[in-house]
């Protein structure tokens, strides 16, 4: 009875109609009047996948090397622990989804112009897989590596890189909105594949409130118009070890899905196109109705973000924008991108931890900039509860580290910085101001202790009421206004923290550093640091402060003495 019992319920609970099903373009090129289910009777067409009803459990799986130049629209939800998966299979590249057409149809009009006629208004064009600038005011105006859309005429126009024709290279015009996208459906996992030139957005997940279990993993984004990967929308949703790269605007975009999960992502040279304003390699929507509190982005290499020339807020490496609260960034490397390594604007309870940011540059005419960033600029969300902890931010064109509100009541309260290393940097090594330097009715309770700003110099901190407010010494800095009170109460580490070579971007600590056994005890969550040697993203390890020295350290990374530590001590890899 026992058993029989058993095998009802798995009948009812296991997903025992799943099916594989498989789709070839390339190499055993399909038939969509084929079963699909065996890699020798595959189907052709990805439209034959958006007009067919999956089961929970079942998997489309595109063939590798393949390229197929459609939209694919998920057309059907899975279910909790039996999702609908999009993948590869077989050997070679991962297989395409592009959102652009080959154009070979090319008319020459004089010179080096050249023309073809378009069914759908492109916001791209390609040559051998190089996106050309777009010239908006005449096809007489082109020149070398630009091109104009005649959208009277609905034609495009070309002037290639060589002036030559375009007849012999390939030719790709952004001819879908999406290369892949969908719509009330729930628990989905799209894995292995890459899309690519898209007319808006690779990959766009949208439009359900109440959808959940989306993974997207193993996903790769590269020179679509606006966004690599963007999350509107979701439950539970996790977008892990994924690559954006050269994308239009934001490499990863999320919006009102609260509780995501990044993890182990790689955004790079995103935010290519001036015309896109607003954007970093990852970020986190700014619309306060649609808010994503509690998500995190955890062991991702973000870099190389933003363009020379960009007029506004583009570039940004990791930007959480009115999110609500709840928002981490923990164990990232983060390095010359555009402005801002990281920063978190308008929202609370915000965690800033374990992070390198390095490098960040100026590529643009904005005044704001820093490594990493905490600010309360809206009088609707004020900042508190916040915690920017062992962190290290050299090298940045502005200031280190800036926490920051606009002088509104309690827009700063009860924020933290603490056991971070900042030296190097451009600007003044600690930047406080309007309300965060505990001044009472606009902010009171911050906390800024055990923090390694490097020597003392002219104006190395800025604190005040007004941003014109410097402060030159320590001494100085540890009794003004809203400080600590008396000299030394900052317990601050006053020299240079001796990094292994931050040449290198090897910043963890020399053997006899002064950041060794300086910081203080944040108990748990927050005692687990990086390991010397780690690389992003796919080899961070991690060990447990309390495992080594008599102190935690000052900075990101947990001090491993040349002598091995004791067997019982153990790291993890990530």
């Amino acid at each position: 009875m026992t058993k029989r019992l058993i095998l009802l319920l798995l009948f009812f609970t296991s997903p025992l109609w799943a099916t594989t099903y498989y789709v070839d373009n390339c190499l055993t090129v399909g038939n969509d009047l084929n079963n699909g289910t065996s890699p020798s009777t595959p189907w052709l067409t990805i439209n034959k996948v958006n007009t067919s009803k999956f089961n929970p459990g079942d998997s489309i799986l595109f063939e590798s090397t393949c390229t197929w130049r459609e939209q694919l629209t998920v057309p059907s939800s899975g279910s909790a622990g039996s999702p609908i998966t999009f993948g590869a299979y077989g050997t070679g590249t991962v297989p395409m989804i592009s959102g652009a057409n080959l154009f070979t149809n090319w008319t020459l009009s004089s010179g080096s112009l050249y023309y073809a006629s378009y069914s759908t208004a492109p916001n791209q064009v390609f040559e051998d897989g190089a996106r050309l600038t777009q010239n908006t005011v005449t096809a007489a105006s082109l020149s070398a590596g630009q091109w104009y859309l005649d959208a009277a005429n609905s034609r495009i126009w070309v002037y290639l890189t060589a002036g030559d024709s375009p007849s012999g290279h390939s030719m790709e015009v952004s001819q879908r909105q999406y290369a892949v996208t969908s719509s009330n459906v729930s628990y989905v996992t799209l894995s292995g594949l890459e899309t690519d030139k898209s007319n808006y957005r690779g990959v766009y997940y949208n439009n359900c409130n109440t959808c959940t279990g989306l993974l997207v993993t193993g996903v790769t984004a590269l020179r679509n118009f606006d966004d690599g990967i963007n999350i509107g929308n979701g439950l539970g949703v996790v977008v892990s070890y994924s690559t954006a790269a050269y994308n239009g605007a934001n490499g990863f975009e999320v919006y009102a899905a609260p509780s995501i999960l990044l993890d182990h992502l790689v955004a790079h040279d995103n935010a290519q196109l001036t015309t896109q304003d607003y954007t970093a390699g990852i970020r986190f929507t700014d619309d306060p109705s649609a808010q994503s509190p509690n998500m995190t982005v955890q062991y991702s290499k973000v870099y190389n973000n933003g363009v020379v020339g960009q007029p506004d807020y583009q570039g940004i490496g990791i930007w959480a924008d009115t999110v609500g609260n709840g928002f981490t960034a923990k164990y990232n490397l983060v390095y010359g991108n555009n402005l801002i390594g990281i920063m978190a604007e308008a929202d609370s309870n915000v965690n800033i931890l374990y992070n390198i940011v390095y490098g960040t540059v100026m590529r643009a005419s904005e005044d704001f900039k820093a490594g990493i960033a905490l600010a309360a600029d809206n009088p609707s969300y004020p900042m508190s509860g916040s915690l920017v902890a062992n962190n290290v931010s050299y090298g940045n064109a502005g200031p280190g580290i800036s926490i920051t509100a606009d002088n509104f009541a309690q827009g700063c309260v009860n924020n933290s910085v603490e056991n971070n290393i900042s030296v190097g940097n451009g600007g003044p090594q600690l930047q406080v101001y309007f309300g965060c330097e505990n001044p009472g009715t606009n902010g009171n309770g911050n906390v800024y202790a055990y923090n390694g700003f490097g020597r003392q110099a002219t104006n190395f901190i800025q604190w005040g009421s007004a941003v014109t407010s410097y402060e030159s010494t320590y001494a100085a800095w540890e009794t003004a206004t809203g400080n600590c009170g008396t000299v030394g109460c900052s317990h601050s580490v006053q020299t240079d923290p001796q990094f292994a070579n931050a040449a290198a971007s090897q910043f963890w600590l020399a053997s006899g550093s002064p950041a060794i056994d300086a910081g203080v005890n944040l108990g748990s969550p927050y005692n687990v640091g990086l390991m010397p040697g780690s690389t992003w993203p796919n080899s961070v390890v991690t060990g447990d402060q309390n495992a080594y020295g008599s102190r935690w350290e000052i900075g990101a990374f947990v001090y491993v003495p040349a002598i091995a530590p004791p067997s019982n001590l153990q790291a993890v890899a990530h």
